[in-house]
């Protein structure tokens, strides 16, 4: 049996653009973000310039891009790896790469949220002042399509300068344009690999939350660390109280799990998911009677599953036609 997640956070992931070579949704012709020596829709109060100390290097000239950018962060970020143990995960001989959606999956086993930001030069600067090193996606050449990944660890806008982690080169300086140019080739694509209770800048709830979920199956002590954070910072986030609810059932400590549902129920009345999922933890905690009337008033709701509902009704009702244990 497996419970319900909120829409919000269950969804598994859904990147087009990992189905090709480093998962790239190209944007050939996208609109430049940086302009005549000046950043278009730039955030309030953004530093004029920033730089992220201690970002291990891994230099690489051959197809593990990929590997050693991811190595660069997760050192970064406390975790102990190198990129000979990142490899085998990560490239994927048949296409001499490494898809975008292996990085996350990478990050995620390794205990650290993977959050993709926008696709703005603005939020990938607002995170390097921050203090987070952010792995970008960056098509090179004019008609060949090379894929590279890189980290960026600076800019300065005065300068117009901004400082990667790439390849071979340490301190790699570009003009913001140039990187502009190249990073719109790769979809703009980037995210940062952040421990569980560490933010990126300008945190957006729901986005964050997905980037979490993930990890319930394969780093489940991480998530829940990440939950716990999220849930102080956003007390009223039923999609947190879940993801702890889910977390909770799946150790089998069904009455912490109906005491998180529960919870998720009082912040987000209207959904039945929530009222399901508590009538689910209350049924295997062996308490029928209310996971009877938690299933009922699912029902009465109606949505957004009701032939989830509906079965759930069923295996309540099932357990108590069963003779009781003498």
């Amino acid at each position: 049996m497996r419970l319900r997640r909120p829409t919000a956070a269950g969804a598994a992931l859904a990147l087009a653009a990992a189905l090709a070579l480093t998962g790239c949704a190209t944007a050939p012709g996208a609109a430049p973000q940086f302009r005549n020596g000046r950043l278009l829709r730039q955030p309030a109060g953004l530093p004029q310039q920033a730089a992220v100390s201690g970002v291990p290097f891994d230099p690489d000239d051959t197809n593990a891009c990929g590997p050693a950018s991811l190595a660069e962060v997760l050192r970064f970020s406390g975790v102990d790896t190198s990129v000979a143990r990142l490899k085998p995960d990560l490239i994927t001989p048949a296409l001499d790469g490494t898809l975008q959606y292996d990085m996350l999956g990478a990050t995620r086993r390794a205990g650290r949220v993977a959050y993709v930001i926008e696709p703005e030069l603005g939020e990938l600067f607002q995170n390097i002042a921050a203090g987070h090193p952010v792995v970008v996606l960056q098509r090179l050449g004019i008609t060949a399509n090379t894929w590279h990944y890189a980290v960026v660890v600076g800019y300065d806008l005065a300068r117009d300068t901004i400082t990667l982690r790439s390849s071979t080169a340490r301190d790699l300086v570009l003009s913001i344009g140039s990187f502009d140019a190249s990073w719109a080739g790769g979809g703009r694509w980037a995210f940062v690999a952040l421990p569980p209770g560490v933010f990126p800048a300008h945190a957006r709830q729901l986005r964050y939350l997905r980037a979490v979920a993930p990890m319930e199956g394969v780093a489940p002590e991480a998530a829940r660390q990440a939950y716990a954070a999220a849930l102080r910072r956003w007390p009223q986030s039923w999609v947190a109280m879940m993801g702890l609810g889910n977390l909770a059932y799946a150790r089998h400590d069904y009455a912490d799990a109906a005491r998180r549902f529960a919870q998720a129920v009082a912040a987000h009345a209207g959904d039945g998911d929530p009222l399901n999922n508590l009538a689910q933890a209350l049924l295997a905690d062996g308490q029928l009677a209310q996971a009877r009337a938690a299933i009922e008033r699912a029902l009465a709701i109606g949505k957004p599953n009701p032939g989830v509902y509906a079965r759930t009704k069923a295996q309540i009702e099932r357990a108590a036609a069963r003779p009781a244990k003498p």
